[in-house]
This record gives structure tokens, sequence and C-alpha cells, in this order.
């Protein structure tokens, strides 16, 4: 029998630490990251997250599966299991997300995962002096630029914002 993928539990946030760890016990691993929008304090930041949150994954042959070294290594909690029986992840699951990933391991999302808004849906926009104006996103043009609808006047006036001031209404 070959290598299969095994799902592996992280400890909270640790996922890229287990990583490095395994990484530096030559287990081949996979951990899906994507960049997501972090706001805080009005900064609004792009930061790697892991795609499924507290999980990574080994490829591993049967003689490779010490589930006790693995359980100990810096980081991880052990290996999805039920019971004894220890699940692989299908081949063409993990294959299908390395296909997805960019020349860093970075898969990029939809809109609506990203922002947590796409287009037809109703937004707001934080402007000056904590002003809110509602509207309805119609289109991203460019990297941080959003065509959004504002009701003015009893009618629909398209205008464009800054893709960061925006957030789901």
């Amino acid at each position: 029998m070959g290598k299969q993928w095994f799902a592996i539990k992280t400890k909270p946030r640790k996922e890229f630490f287990a990583k490095a760890n395994f990484e530096n016990q030559d287990f081949t691993v996979f951990l899906p990251s994507t960049i997501r929008i972090t706001r805080h304090a009005r900064k609004v930041k792009e930061v790697l997250s892991p795609l499924f949150p507290g999980y990574l994954f080994l490829h591993l042959l049967p003689s490779e599966q010490n589930w006790v070294t693995i359980s100990s290594t810096f980081g991880a909690v052990g290996p999805v299991r039920f019971g004894n029986y220890y699940p692989p992840v299908p081949d063409w699951f993990v294959e299908d997300l390395m296909a997805r990933a960019d020349d860093n391991g970075v898969i990029p999302l939809g809109m609506k995962e990203k922002y947590g808004f796409a287009p037809g849906d109703r937004v707001r926009l934080e402007g000056p002096n904590q002003t809110i104006i509602e509207g309805i996103l119609k289109a991203v043009d460019g990297r941080d630029r959003a065509i959004i609808l504002i009701e003015m006047l009893k009618r629909q006036v398209a205008t464009k914002v800054s893709l960061s001031s925006l957030r789901a209404a």
C-alpha cells in the first residue's frame, strides 16, 4: 500500500507552527491556506489563514503512521480518528486543493468568503465622522475599488468607493 493523506488536528491558531515541526521531522505536509481580510481598530489587513482552521494534512506510508510521534509533535493534537480507526482523506480531495493553490500555496477564495459580501448584496459604507450610507454592491473595479448603488433623490446612483470601507449590511 502506498502513501495516504490523513487529517491532523492542531492546537488553536498553531497550524503553521505544527506544519514547520512536521516538516522538521521530514513529513510531507499540506496546509491549505488563503488570504482573509481582517479589520481591527479601523485598520484593514490581509492575513494568511488556514483554509481549514485547526487542521492540516500529512502524506504517510503505513510505516510512517506512528500516531504517538504525530500526536506529540509541538502544535499538533493528533490525527482525526474514530476509536482505533484513522480514516485516510481521499487523494482526489487533497490533489484538488493543491491544484487550486498558487505558487505560494495560497488558495484564492471568492469575494463572499473573503469580504463577507458579493455583487448584489446590501453593503454599508462607513464614511467620515461615523456616517453610514447603505447601498447595493454592483461590482468590484480593480484591487481596492468597488462600485455601489446608492439611492439619492428616489433613484440609484453608481459611485466608486474604497472596498476596504465597505461592510456587509
